[in-house]
């Protein structure tokens, strides 16, 4: 009867004990990298997943949980499986780390190239393709539960390429961008309103730029162009006697127009009506991210010292000449 009594005191007290419950070591067992989440569970008597995503959550914090990882992956001695340290110098614990901090790298660098692969098979209409290989991730994730080991080791790298892959894409689509998959540099110089092309210029990534200075721009004339363009630049060149008109929308990124400046997120600009008889360009300009700028200036310019605020005064003062506004 003693012996049972002493028994279940023994058993209570082991359920009832809190604070540390062994020497800190990294775990031989529970691991996803190096096991110092999974040693820290162990000792402190916490769920390694709480551990683990506390490290995750204070590596957004400047890096701390990252940087706190690395300093004990190289402080903390491995679990010998029975609960001991196993003999290892400091210099080999830090040879580790430092392969561990390059792998860590590429695999930063290969998840950002993934991540910008998507956004841009997304924005440019091909986002079935993320959603094929997320789903086909996602089953594998499924796959995975039912296989022992597999699934501890797997699962979480899994749930990581899902993530890095839909994450961007879901943005892309929820934001309703949408970029041609032309890339480069376009240059176009109308001389004859014929030569303007009626469907409008468009380009998915790069520098556009559309010279309408050379054409025979006569008074009381509407000129209209139509520029699309999803990233980079986008450089519109009109004489000093015509009068600006028209609108400009971005999502993100900086509009200058005719002297007016407009930037951030989901910038804006509405030339008003002229009352002048000046030609007129209609320009109705759209970019999703970057710039557009409309001056009086030559694109060579604008290339090679990039847009003069000192001369957007000067635009204003001439538009409101030209234009009578």
């Amino acid at each position: 009867m003693a012996e049972k009594d002493t028994k279940k005191t023994k058993q209570e007290t082991e359920e009832t004990q809190v604070g540390p419950r062994g020497p800190l070591l990294r775990s031989r067992e529970n691991r996803v990298l190096w096991g110092v989440a999974g040693g820290l569970a162990e000792h402190i008597g916490f769920r390694p997943a709480l551990v683990r995503a506390a490290f995750v959550i204070t590596t957004f914090f400047g890096g701390a949980g990252l940087l706190a990882y690395l300093v004990l992956a190289v402080a903390l001695p491995e679990d010998d499986g029975t609960g001991k340290p196993v003999p290892e110098s400091v210099w080999a614990r830090l040879g580790k780390v430092v392969l561990i901090c390059v792998l860590v790298a590429v695999g930063l660098g290969l998840a950002a190239f993934l991540a910008v692969a998507s956004a841009w098979t997304a924005a440019t209409g091909h986002g079935a393709i993320v959603a094929s290989v997320v789903i086909a991730l996602g089953v594998a994730v499924v796959a995975a539960a039912f296989i022992g080991d597999v699934r501890r080791r797997v699962i979480p790298w899994l749930l990581a390429a899902a993530l890095v892959l839909g994450i961007p894409a879901g943005a892309i689509a929820a934001a309703d961008i949408h970029i041609d998959e032309s890339i480069g540099e376009r240059t176009y110089t109308p001389t004859t309103v014929s030569d303007i092309q009626g469907s409008g210029y468009e380009l998915g990534t790069g520098q556009l730029q559309v010279d309408l200075r050379r054409l025979p721009w006569k008074k009381g004339q509407t000129i209209h162009v139509k520029s699309e363009l999803g990233i980079g630049q986008m450089i519109v060149s009109v004489p000093t006697n015509v009068c600006v008109v028209g609108h400009a929308h971005a999502k993100a990124g900086e509009l200058i127009m005719a002297g007016d400046v407009s930037h951030g997120v989901d910038p804006e600009i509405d030339q008003g009506t002229p009352t002048s008889q000046a030609p007129r360009l209609a320009i109705d300009a759209e970019i999703q991210f970057g710039q557009v700028i409309v001056t009086d200036e030559a694109p060579a310019a604008i290339t090679e010292h990039g847009a003069d605020y000192d001369h957007h005064q000067e635009e204003i003062d001439s538009q409101e000449r030209v234009c009578g506004r």
